[in-house]
């Protein structure tokens, strides 16, 4: 059985993921209309990159707090290295989207902002458990 820290945390995670998801989807078809078709790939790329950076550091923060008692605790280590291999994740997904499968700048960080802002919030919740 989670614990309601447990469950909280995962409400929280699977709100942000769908803001973000839910976002960059209606900001690449607007591009796609107004601008051309390239602009839907980029879009989505620059978002998917935002969501995939969400969803491992949601993965290393349910690792670095894990403990086997009830005393919250948190890892150091765990958690900085979550921040650092995300940051990298962030930088080489982005140079492989601009880099190697050239697609339009404007579109990528069209989504990335987009995504990023519906990070911010989307997370307004933290911290707040529902009540049943």
């Amino acid at each position: 059985m989670q614990s309601t820290s447990n469950n909280a945390f995962t409400h929280t995670t699977r709100k942000i993921l769908s803001v973000q998801a839910g976002l960059v989807i209606i900001t690449a078809i607007t591009l796609a209309l107004l601008k051309s078709h390239e602009f839907f790939m980029a879009t989505l790329y620059g978002g998917v990159t935002i969501i995939a950076s969400t969803a491992y550091f949601a993965w290393r923060l349910r690792i670095a707090t894990e403990t086997d008692d009830q005393a919250p605790a948190v890892d150091s280590a765990e958690l900085f290295k979550g921040i650092i291999i995300r940051f990298a994740l962030v930088i080489g997904l982005l140079a492989l989207g601009l880099g190697v499968l050239k697609l339009n700048p404007a579109g990528v960080l069209s989504g990335f902002f987009v995504a990023q802002l519906a990070y911010w919030f989307g997370r307004s919740s933290y911290g707040v458990t529902r009540r049943r």
